[in-house]
């Protein structure tokens, strides 16, 4: 009875080694591996200047058992905000699992940015700004002419979008004050005191009142205090 029970021990000994290799070896994929498989089905999608696809996923690494391993990056799946890339984890010639890679598409605008720190309270000029590839926050960019004359409310530092909503119309027109206008007729160009009855920025078209004649016109604003009137093309 002996005997017997210390065969049966030796047998079950030795097929203990031959059982676990009946069921394959440990198989290791690392998880960059597995981006390396996404980013490639990622690089065969539409790319332009105003896009980008910006990898959010820590992929974990795989481990597995069997003998051959493969992966199959699939096509991109999602939303115009965020995609993922299914990768199948194929063992042996089967599906053991899929992995998904995610990505968030960045979008970008061309928008002005500040060429150097700018204080608070300075009125913008050309030289304050240039155009440059900003991520796209929800807000739409906006050229350089559009800022030219305004106000900035508060501290913008280096490179940084200035927006609309930072900065302040310059009113260098106020209404009720005394301004200069300026009527140019053909080349013919007449100057008078007269009041401004609204007020305005750089550009902005401003009511004036000449009190000597009694009769109101509008025009550009030009610069502080003087207003603009071309009647070339016309009479007013």
């Amino acid at each position: 009875m002996t005997r017997t029970l210390l065969a049966l021990a030796i047998a079950i000994l030795t097929l203990a080694p031959a059982g676990a290799l009946a069921q394959g070896s440990v198989l290791h994929v690392s998880g960059q591996q597995i981006a390396q498989a996404a980013a490639r089905e990622i690089a065969g999608l539409a790319h332009d200047a105003d896009h980008e696809y910006i990898a959010v996923s820590t992929i974990p690494d795989q481990v597995l058992s069997g003998d051959r391993v493969a992966l199959h990056a699939q096509a991109p799946i999602g939303t115009q905000s965020f995609v993922n890339v299914p990768v199948a984890i194929d063992v042996d010639g089967k599906l053991n699992r899929t992995v998904f890679v995610g990505y968030r598409v960045q979008q970008f605008v061309e928008t002005a940015v500040a060429t150097h720190d700018i204080v608070p309270g300075t009125v913008l000029s050309a030289d304050d700004l240039t155009m440059a590839r900003e991520p796209y926050t929800g807000r739409p960019g906006n050229g350089i002419d559009a800022l030219v004359g305004r106000k900035v409310n508060g501290s913008v530092l280096k490179g940084q979008p200035v927006t609309i909503e930072a900065t302040a119309e310059n009113q260098i027109v106020k209404a009720g004050a005394t301004v200069v206008l300026v009527i140019r007729d053909s080349g013919v160009q007449v100057t008078a005191d007269v009041i401004a009855r609204t007020s305005g920025g750089l550009g902005d078209q401003v009511s004036v009142f000449n009190p000597s004649t009694n009769k109101a016109l509008s025009g550009t604003v030009t610069g502080p205090g003087t207003v603009e009137l071309d009647i070339s093309g016309g009479d007013e």
